[in-house]
This record gives structure tokens, C-alpha cells and sequence, in this order.
């Protein structure tokens, strides 16, 4: 049995302990899958691919260990960006680069478990994709989710002034379980690195409520919030002590925890934008409120490479934070977040 077939052997017997969602015709075997999309529907689909050595650890001695790990994480992090559209996940394709020395039934075996674990929890469904061989692991995993009729989806371009900016759940647990992997924090902050909680039902209920902008927080709240206010032409002043800290980081020095809470990424949170007068959706996760969304103070501004930065203004303790007066941080600090394309 070639590695091929080993695949299609653990995969086949996986999705054949799991029931499809109803609608998908025709999932795994055939040369495409083909699904029924409920009257008056409508399709969200998104990619994302993961690269040894970029987006997890290069060393094959930790992707040996983090196997069912690698396997939840492909697709959680793409439910993530379907639940910052508001919809709901529907189903994934999964595309496969495998180097030789993880193509064994073990390795394999957990990874699978891990991806169907993420795709029974999130309501999802693997109806197809592709293999090859690879030096090293590369995973891309597409997902497909549904707005149902009357539900718009929220877009990152209509954030309006005067909106109020929420972030759901706590932020930069991820980062400082990946800077500090073998500290007493980082060991007890690790299943946010891993097997991060993409926010479906929030991000659902937030189509309903009349959210204005949301993203999810993958490369750092402050570039991803760069994003909405260079896409809806708006400005956002961002209150540091306002974020949310789980109990574990908020022992951390300051300074490095607000470090790793703008620029960490990995949170998968979610980051919206809501009229003053909306009160976001209770739920079973918490949502904190961290700013406003402030008019351009140069409106004619169209450079997009610097305005993303630009039109972010930050306060601690209702004192502006510039590279002049850094406080809390002793110098201005580097906040591009994560860059998928350096080095």
C-alpha cells in the first residue's frame, strides 16, 4: 500500500463514521463534490494553507507530536473566517503536501482525528481533495459556509464613525504560548496556539444584529484592524487597558503582554464594529468593548500601503501611545503583526 492509498484509506474510514450534512450529493471518491444549497442561499468560500517551518514548527520531532493538533487547526482556522462573515460552515476540501517521513499510518491516523474532531465540532463536512508528495508539510484547507435568505454578510468595508469596536474572548494567548512554549504560562496557554475556538455563533448572531465590520484576528488586532479602517475609509482609536486579558497573561509584564495582544496574532477572535446604539448579542462568549471609530484626519489620504497604519490612534489610561511618548511600551514597538511573506 502506497502512501497515496494509506490516505485514502484512513480518510475514507473517518468520514464513514461521520454522517454528511444534509445536502452534499456527492462527497469523497469522485473528481468534485457536488451539493444542494437551500433556497435562497448563499455560498461563502475561503482558503488558507499552512507551511511547515512558516505556520507551525519546522522540526519534524514537533510535527510528529502536534500531529492531531496540525490536523484541527487547518480547519479551524478557516471556519474562523467564515464565521467573521457571519455564516454558518458548511463543508472543506482539504489539499495535502506530505513529505515521506509522515506518510505512515500513525502519523496520519492522528491527523485525521484531529481534523474531524474540529470538523464534528464545527459542524462541517470534508467532501473532498488531493494529495502529493512534498518536502516538507503543506495543508490548504477550503471552506464553504451559508448565509441563509434575509442575512447579509458582513464585510470589512462598513464600519461607520461613531461605531463602537468589540473584540470577543481574550487576546495574545496564542503569542505568548509561541514565544514561551517552555514556560509555565506558555505550557498552560498552548491549547490557544494549537486548537484555537473559531466563534460561529457569534459571528452568526452578529449578521442578525446589525454588525456595521468584523474580521477575525489572525495576524494581530492591530493590522487586522488596519484592515476594516482602511477599507471602510474610517480612523479607530483603540484603548489599550480596555483589551482583554484571560487570568493567566494578565500576570504578564505589561508591556509584553499589550505587545503580544496588538501584533501576536493567532487569537482567531473575532473583531466587529457596532452602532453606539446596538448592544452586541449575549452569548457564551465574552465580548469587550476597546474603542470608537474616529472620522480620517486626512480624508484625501489613498496611499493604502501606510494608511492601514496610519488610522490607527492608541490610548492607555486616556493617553495617546506615539512613537514620541511610547507609554506603557519604554520604545514604540514593531506592530505589523504577522508577515506571510518575510524572510
Amino acid at each position: 500500500m502506497n502512501e497515496f492509498e494509506l490516505i485514502e484509506r484512513i480518510f475514507s474510514q473517518m468520514q464513514a463514521t461521520h454522517a454528511p450534512l444534509t445536502g452534499i450529493e456527492k462527497g469523497i471518491g469522485d473528481d468534485a463534490a457536488v451539493m444542494a444549497l437551500p433556497a435562497g442561499s448563499r455560498l461563502v468560500s475561503c482558503i488558507d494553507t499552512l507551511v511547515q517551518g512558516r505556520h507551525f514548527h519546522a522540526d519534524f520531532t514537533q510535527v510528529d507530536k502536534l500531529a492531531f493538533e496540525i490536523g484541527y487547526k487547518a480547519v479551524a482556522v478557516n471556519v474562523s473566517d467564515i464565521a467573521a462573515m457571519g455564516a454558518t460552515p458548511h463543508s472543506i476540501l482539504l489539499a495535502l503536501a506530505l513529505p515521506e517521513r509522515l506518510a505512515n499510518h500513525e502519523w496520519l491516523t492522528t491527523f485525521a482525528k484531529g481534523l474531524f474532531h474540529a470538523c464534528q465540532l464545527f459542524g462541517v463536512t470534508l467532501i473532498g481533495g488531493d494529495t502529493t508528495r512534498s518536502e516538507r508539510l503543506v495543508l490548504s484547507v477550503s471552506a464553504q459556509g451559508l448565509l441563509v435568505a434575509d442575512t447579509p454578510a458582513v464585510y470589512r468595508s462598513g464600519a461607520q464613525v461613531g461605531d463602537k469596536i468589540y473584540v470577543s474572548g481574550t487576546l495574545g494567548d496564542a503569542a505568548y504560548a509561541l514565544q514561551h512554549p517552555d514556560s509555565a504560562q506558555g505550557i498552560e496557554l498552548a491549547h490557544r496556539l494549537h486548537m484555537p475556538t473559531p466563534r460561529i455563533a457569534l459571528g452568526a448572531a452578529l449578521a442578525k444584529t446589525g454588525a456595521t465590520a468584523m474580521i477575525d484576528i489572525s495576524d494581530g488586532l492591530y493590522q487586522d484592524l488596519g484592515h476594516i479602517c482602511q477599507q471602510s475609509s474610517v480612523s479607530m482609536r483603540i484603548h489599550l487597558d480596555k483589551l482583554p486579558s484571560s487570568e493567566s497573561l494578565s500576570t504578564v509584564d505589561l508591556s509584553d503582554r499589550l505587545l503580544g495582544q496588538l501584533a501576536g496574532g493567532d487569537d482567531y477572535e473575532l473583531a466587529f464594529t457596532l452602532p453606539a446604539h446596538i448592544k452586541p448579542p449575549i452569548g457564551n462568549t465574552s465580548v469587550t468593548c476597546i474603542g470608537e471609530v474616529t472620522a480620517l484626519s486626512d480624508p484625501i489620504t489613498t496611499d493604502t500601503k501606510s494608511s492601514d497604519n496610519s488610522r490607527l490612534e492608541l490610548f492607555y489610561q486616556n493617553q495617546p501611545v506615539t512613537p514620541t511618548q511610547p507609554a506603557p511600551f519604554s520604545i514604540w514597538p514593531n506592530l505589523t503583526g504577522y508577515q506571510h511573506f518575510t524572510g
